[in-house]
């Protein structure tokens, strides 16, 4: 099966849920690994599995059309059938949205020192100021 992979995948306990036709049957399941290109599923029972269907992971904000590659008792291994972000993977959706705001603004941090380096540089430069006389 590895050799079919075509990136590594991470493990990971999220909690899913597995939809098909047209979304009026689902069943919960657990994603046990996950990559940007499928993932292994663990579900209960001897649950009836199409061949495609949607995952739905509320953890990371996402719903992954997937086709089974494999399947074995409660185990399952599904790719995806769109090009997944890795990011949307590991993160989710509104994780990627914060950390792009959070490089934002430490970018604009950056550069704050940066100009506050510079300007205790030429203040240093310059040389002390005498202090104010006394009367």
């Amino acid at each position: 099966m590895l050799k079919e992979r075509h990136s590594v995948r991470s493990k990971s306990l999220l909690r899913a849920t597995i939809r098909f036709y047209n979304r009026n049957v689902t069943f919960d399941c657990l994603v046990r690994d996950i990559s940007p290109t499928g993932a292994k599923l663990e579900f209960e029972g001897a649950s009836a599995l199409p061949q495609e269907f949607e995952l739905a992971v509320p953890q990371r904000s996402a719903i992954y059309p997937c086709e089974l590659k494999w399947r074995r008792q409660n185990t399952a291994g599904v790719r995806f059938k769109e090009n997944v972000d890795p990011a949307a993977v590991e993160y989710g959706e509104f994780a990627k949205a914060r950390i792009e705001a959070l490089e934002k603004e430490n970018a604009a941090l950056r550069l704050e020192v940066s100009r506050l380096t510079l300007l205790l540089e030429t203040s240093k430069t310059k040389g002390p100021k005498a202090p104010p006389r006394q009367p």
